[in-house]
Parts: structure tokens; sequence; C-alpha cells
């Protein structure tokens, strides 16, 4: 399925705005809710433990509150009477409930009932109660056993009157007698326990109860639990003494702490429902959802917006783009904005300026193509008319020469013979590339001609890496006008006789360099200048104009340098390096290889 550019963006606005935050808002309330599970179950694993402590506490008071009661004097004369002492018994029964359970009472409103089991038919309790009398001959088997503990012993959940009561018991002891004296009953109201426990649970939501080893529910708010025993599996997940775990899934998920008291062997349990905990953390996500709902609508508004400009601007230079390639090549975009659309209209309106130029310049080109075509044929005209029987002067030069030699004219001879290489080489060769070695044997001979000439005429060729001038491609009659050039204005036309003549060649990097040096007269350093920068300016667009040339007055510099950028390129060609009264220097720069441009 292919998709339009505002599809596409849309697409890619939409993946990348709202995916990086669901995943992100996933990721930390995940991460959040994991946190919170850990915080709850640290707080709370502190909270058991220091309930723990409150009630290990609560019930070591038990141990100082016996002491000071069996030291009374009432309970130590109770303890020691008779079993027939019936009267001893009643007076002893109204001081104790009168005196001591009443002060009893007053400092410890969770004492439920206290009882003193001495033989079966002598025992006192705090308070009147048919069914305690059943309950009391059931301690009575307690006396016979043998222990060594003075500590009180917790029974477990008894039911009095429909209230539940945490019993304890305590044998009482006498140093003096092998035999137990009898048993110290307390009966504890679960008020204390519930308001320690009642303090565990985070704004009154939660369940915080506690099991004893064998899974007795000794308290529960529930009251109809308390007694009761809890499930074994739930036991089961209590093994470690210590921790927390997670129970539920989804939103019925609940933190379960729990800690298990060293002293009693007693396990606190506090259950916190998750769906509380998380309660804000809901609220804010609902929010942080809200918040990005509105800021989603105005970015996709604003993007929207946007979305509309960009896909208009490349619509509309998608519409200069077909009117161009259709022909129309003056078309135009306005270039008000200075952002990348405006960039990008400029950027246009240069290419289109660009392929108008390249348009204009490869219409010139193929005017000064044809017009090299029509001079070329001229020059091939010039060239036939030219070569009137070349093979007549040849034969005719060949006899001048004979006729020398016969007449003992060594001069002549040479001359002669030199002069027929030199027509040979300018006439016979049908190409106009030749190796340098040969242009430079060309030049011997052309200057052997004018030492003839000029008796006082030093002449000097010297070339470096003379082995390779073989190898090294020049143009033909490249050397000889700039030579002639030389001799005609560097000496002639200021009435001297040519002196000094030098040709030296140099390898410079990928070029070959020659220089034609004489000691004429030169040329003013303007004179110089104007040559040097017509030079410069003859590069590919200017190469068939000839008018620039009328003024210069030296036409075989101009076809040298022409015919050298031509086959070339540039940056090859002459170059005047040094002109004044103490001679002329013009360099020559060729390519020291055989890849001519």
């Amino acid at each position: 399925m292919k998709l339009s550019l505002k599809q596409k963006l849309t697409l890619v606005v939409t993946v990348s705005l709202f995916l990086p935050f669901l995943l992100l808002g996933y990721l930390w309330y995940d991460r959040t809710e994991r946190t919170i599970e850990q915080n709850a179950s640290y707080y709370g694993k502190v909270l058991l433990e220091q309930a723990n402590k409150s009630i290990d506490s609560y019930l070591s008071e038990l141990d100082r509150l016996a002491i000071p009661f069996l030291l009374n004097p009432a309970i130590q004369s109770f303890l020691s009477l008779e079993p027939d002492d019936y009267y001893g018994q009643f007076l002893l029964q109204q001081k104790i409930r009168s005196e001591l359970y009443k002060d009893l009472y007053s400092s410890r409103r969770d004492i439920y009932n206290f009882t003193i089991i001495m033989h079966e038919g002598l025992d006192l309790s705090s308070r009147d109660n048919s069914l305690m009398g059943e309950r009391n001959r059931s301690y009575l088997k307690l006396l016979d056993r043998e222990t060594d503990t003075d500590k009180f012993t917790v029974e477990g959940i008894n039911r009095i009157d429909g209230m539940p009561v945490m019993t304890f018991y305590k044998i009482i002891s006498d140093p003096n007698q092998s035999a137990h004296r009898g048993i110290l009953i307390v009966d504890l109201k679960l008020t204390k326990i519930q308001e320690i426990m009642s303090n565990l649970s985070v704004d009154g939501v939660g369940e915080a109860f506690i099991v004893n080893e064998s899974g007795q529910y000794y308290y529960h708010p529930q009251n109809s639990l308390i007694g009761t025993f809890a499930d074994k599996t739930m036991m089961g997940q209590f093994a470690d003494k210590n921790g927390f775990r997670v129970n539920g899934s989804d939103g019925q998920k609940s933190i379960v702490s729990y800690s298990t008291s060293a002293l009693t062997g007693w396990t606190l349990v506090l259950e916190t429902p998750m769906a509380h905990l998380t309660s804000g953390l809901v609220r804010l996500r609902t929010a942080a959802f809200l918040i990005f709902g509105c800021i989603a609508i105005v970015v996709l508004l604003m993007m929207g917006s946007f979305t509309y400009y960009l896909i208009r601007s490349l619509s509309f230079i998608q519409q200069l783009m077909k009117r161009a390639a259709a022909g129309n090549l003056n078309v135009r975009a306005p270039e008000k904005a200075s952002d990348e659309i405006g960039m990008l209209f400029h950027s246009f309106n240069t290419m289109m300026d660009e392929y108008r130029r390249l348009i204009r310049v490869e219409h010139t080109s193929q005017l000064k193509a044809k017009e090299m075509q029509v001079r070329q044929k001229e020059s091939m005209l010039i060239a036939l008319q030219s070569q009137v029987n070349p093979h007549f002067l040849y034969n005719t030069l060949g006899t001048v020469h004979s006729i020398a030699i016969l007449e003992g004219v060594r001069p002549i001879s040479r001359i002669a013979a030199n002069l027929a290489n030199l027509f040979r080489y300018s006439l016979e060769s049908d190409t106009q590339m030749v190796s340098l070695q040969e242009e430079i044997r060309y030049i011997e001979m052309y200057l052997d001609i004018q030492k003839e000439r000029y008796e006082d005429l030093q002449t000097v060729i010297e070339m470096e890496a003379e082995a390779r001038l073989k190898a090294i491609p020049c143009l033909r009659l490249m050397l000889q006008p700039l030579v002639e050039n030389a001799l005609l204005h560097g000496y002639q036309q200021y009435g001297q006789h040519p002196g000094y003549v030098a040709v030296i060649g140099r390898s410079a990097g990928a070029c070959y360099e020659i220089r034609v040096i004489d000691h004429g007269q030169g040329m003013p350093a303007d004179v110089r200048e104007r040559y040097n920068a017509q030079f410069r300016g003859m590069t590919e667009d200017t190469l068939v104009d000839d008018a620039q040339w009328a003024i210069a007055g030296s036409i075989g510099l101009y076809n040298v340098h022409k015919r050298l950028r031509l086959v070339y390129g540039e940056p090859y060609g002459i170059w005047i390096e040094d002109s004044g009264t103490g001679g002329t220097v013009v360099r020559i720069v060729i390519p020291d290889n055989n890849e001519a441009v």
C-alpha cells in the first residue's frame, strides 16, 4: 500500500508521539507499583516488628503483675488454708475480692478474670460463673505435672459469657515443698491487643490479625474468627517467619506482610489492598493521560498546520518541476520565506538559472564547433594551395645539394639539406602530434640555417631527460614560431643582429616546461602583462573568438597558445616569464605523459 507524504507524516507523528508515551507510562506505572509494593512491605515489616515488641512488652507485664499479687499477705494466707477451713476461706475470699481485686481491676481494665486454684473444692475467682467451675477442674491436672517454669503460659482463646478472652496460667510453686501449691489463671480482654493491631491498618483499610504456631486466630477484626483455625495453605505462606508476598491479581491484589515474635511464637499479619495504596497513583495516571491528551491535541493541530504548509509548498514546487520538464525553463518559485522551504525555492531557481546557462553554453559550443569546422576546412584548402607539388621542391633542393657538394660549397649543401628536411617535416605528415625529440631535431635544423645567415648567432639547446624525449608527445611546429619570434622581435625589430637564442627543457612534476630565451631588447612591462592576461583569458568559451587578438600583434604566439589549449586544455600553454632590456623568456608547458586533453 502506497502512502502519501501527508499520511506518512501523520503516521510518523502518531507513532513517535503516542507510542513512546504509552510505553513510558506503562513502565513508569509498573515501576512505581513495584516501588510501592517494596515500600509498603518494608514499612509493614517495621510496623509489625513494633507491634510484636508492644505485645511482648504487654504480656511481660503479667509476670510483673503476678509477683506483688502472689506476695500479698491475704493471698499467702489463702494458699496456706486447710481444705476443711471453710470459715477461713469465706473471710479471705471476702477480703481479697473487696480489697485486692478491686485495686487490681482499677489498675488493669484489660483483666477480665483472676482465678487461683489450690485443689478441688478450694479456688478463688474474681467472677462467679458456673461454667468456670468446670474449666477450673481441668486445670487441676496441671498440678501433678513437673515443671520448672515460673512464667505464664498461653493456653489460648476462650469465650466467657460470649466474650473472647485470652487465657494465661502460671504454676504456683513452693521452694520448701516438692508439690505445687496451686495455679494462677488470668483471663485478659483483647482490648489492648485490638488497640495495638488497629494502629497497623492504613487509613482504616486492610486487616491485621494474629495467629499462633498452630494456626489459631488469637486476634482478628472479625470477632467470629477469633479462636478458630486458619487455613493450612495460608499458614504455609508464613513458614519463613518474616517477609511479605503479593496475593491476588489485577484489581484484587493485596500486600501481605508478616512477622513472627521470637518470644511468643505468634505471627502478626498485615494485609493491605493494593488498590488502596495505588489509588493516588491511579488518579495521577488519569490526570497525566488527560494532560497528555490535551498536549497531543495541541501538537497534532500544530503538526497539522505545519504539515499543510509543507505539503502545499512541496506540491507547488512539484508543479513547477513538471512545467520545467514540459519545456518552460522560465518558471520561478517565490523566495519570500527564509526557512528551509525558502531555501528549497531558492535552490530551484538557482538550478533553473544554471539550466538556462548550460543551454546557452551548449548552444554557443555548437556554434563554435561549426565555426571550427569551417576554419579547419579553410586551413586545409590553404594548405593544399601551399603544397604545390612538394616533390618538385624536394627534388629541386636535392639537385642544389648535389651541385653544392660537387662544387665544394659545403654551407650551401648543408642549407639545402636542412631546408629539404624542414619542408618534409612541415608538409608530409598528416598528424599534428609528434614526439618532443622530433620537434627538437626540427629546431636544430632551423637554427643551423639561421646560423648560416647570422654568423654571430650563438644557439644553445639543452633538454633534461633527453632519453625520454621520444616518449613525450607535443604539437608539430610548436617551438619554431617562438624561436622565429625571438629572432624577429628580440633583435631585428631593433636593428640588431641576433646574438643568442636558447631552448631549455626541464621536467616539472606532471608537466614538461620548455623555455625559449633570447638576449634582445624585450618588450615593455605593460605589453608583457597584456599578453599574459590574454593567455590567461583564453578558455574553452573564448578559443574561437579571434577579435580580442586583433590588437596583439603577435599571431605566432597566439596560434601556438591556441593550439596547446585546444589539444591539452588548461593550464597548458604559453607564458611570458620575463622580458626587458636584458632579453625575453617565454615558457611553454605541456603534459609530461601521453594523456592529451
